[in-house]
């Protein structure tokens, strides 16, 4: 990928400028994608495409962004511009929005930037590339528009301003999309792809890495993201990560991101660790089920407070199981992404062979590979073999497993 005939002295110099659109119930995201872009990023430009965000708001943010010579712009917009447009439960009529981009910022080049992102790492590579003639860089949909197998995701544009202006794309667009909306299925993605077409530059997958895709392929392969997160991650599915509970991968990096106070955006001095940010325990324990029916959990949280339990389930959970997540040492993962049982028993010291049920996907013997700890009740083992126990217990007496527990916590 080439890049702009520029030094990177005079590139680390200039300001981007980035370009977000939202409406007042996506505040807590908003900003979360904001200060994520800052954490890493300082000369910031953010333009915020909007109809009813109260100007407060960006007076108090715009105040502690001046730290890291960064500012803030509230650009309204009329709703009524898109009133009638066909919308639905993830397609919002300030997703037009972004036609706008282009309109309002004074740089060459302008970063548009969905408020369902996280931003990992420094920007200016991405604001270098050269878009080769292009009207914009985006990056590879198979969902793009119209059942259609190729084309670009709209949630990160790069954009070309002088090309925008020169040939009066915005005006283009908004015509396009009056004449359209309705027979489109992706909103403002659909018009978007049905204007460029071919005509637009392919950026790697690192700068709109769709994590929100996850929720479709539950069974498939994926790569492991926690260690070296993509620069720019899309939660682009109806699957949030500020949901009561999610799929994705990376749920708990957008929740660092979301709980990082301005201090430590200007000195860049913290982790971005969630377990260690929530004073979780480095000692951890999992159980994968098919059942509510986990023996004596409640009592284990209680008497292991030192011990985190990951407690996963390939079905969607009920509520006697999801309220124990009230404990601060319990994270549950239901219709949990396949391989992320792996990954978990990668990070897991024992295996807690304790659900009711059958065994799920072979997990005891998957945790046997990996060198793991088993641990088992009388009634819930399954596997017959003693050999594959570290330690079988009555159900009848819980303490019993407890004790042998804390033995490890040395």
């Amino acid at each position: 990928m080439q890049y702009l005939a520029t030094s990177n002295e005079r590139c680390e110099m200039t300001r981007k400028s980035i370009v977000l659109a939202a409406d007042n119930a996506y505040l807590i995201p908003l900003e979360t994608t904001i200060k994520s872009v800052l954490y890493h990023n300082r000369d910031v430009d953010f333009y915020i495409l909007n109809s009813d965000i109260a100007p407060e708001w960006f007076k108090l943010l715009g105040r502690k962004m001046e730290v890291v010579n960064s500012t803030i712009h509230n650009v309204h917009l009329a709703k009524e511009l898109f009133e009638g447009y066909k919308t639905g439960p993830h397609l919002n009529y300030a997703s037009y929005f972004r036609f706008f981009a282009t309109k309002v910022v004074d740089s060459d080049r302008v970063l548009y930037l969905d408020s369902d992102i996280i931003v990992t790492r420094d920007l200016s590579p991405l604001f270098r590339i050269d878009l080769n003639g292009y009207y914009l860089g985006a990056v590879d949909d198979i969902y793009a528009y119209e059942e259609r197998t190729s084309g670009f995701n709209s949630g990160v544009l790069l954009m070309d301003v002088a090309k925008w202006k020169e040939y009066s794309i915005t005006n283009s667009l908004l015509k396009l999309a009056a004449e359209h909306n309705q027979a489109v299925h992706l909103g403002d993605q659909s018009i978007l792809n049905s204007y460029f077409e071919n005509n637009w530059m392919p950026l790697d997958k690192t700068y709109n890495y769709m994590v929100g895709a996850d929720t479709f392929h539950l069974n498939q392969e994926c790569e492991r993201l926690d260690d070296n997160p993509p620069a720019i991650v899309h939660y682009a599915s109806h699957d949030k990560p500020w949901n009561t509970y999610s799929i994705s991968r990376l749920r708990e990096l957008w929740w660092a991101y979301r709980d990082l106070d301005w201090s430590e955006i200007a000195f860049k001095r913290s982790s971005l660790n969630y377990f260690e940010r929530s004073n979780q325990s480095q000692k951890q324990a999992m159980v994968v089920t098919w059942e509510a029916d986990i023996k004596h959990l409640e009592y284990l949280l209680q008497q292991l407070p030192d011990w985190h339990i990951h407690v996963a389930a390939p079905v969607f959970c009920i509520d006697s199981l999801t309220k124990l997540s009230s404990y601060t040492n319990m994270t549950l993962y239901q219709s949990i992404l396949h391989q992320r049982i792996d990954w978990l028993l990668d990070d897991s010291s024992i295996y807690l062979d304790i659900n009711a049920g059958g065994e799920v996907f072979d997990v005891v013997t998957r945790a046997q590979e990996r060198g793991k700890k088993i641990f088992a009740f009388d009634t819930t083992r399954k596997s017959m073999d003693d050999a594959i126990y570290d330690g079988i217990f009555c159900v009848d007496k819980p303490e019993a497993l407890v004790n042998e527990i804390k033995k490890l916590e040395g």
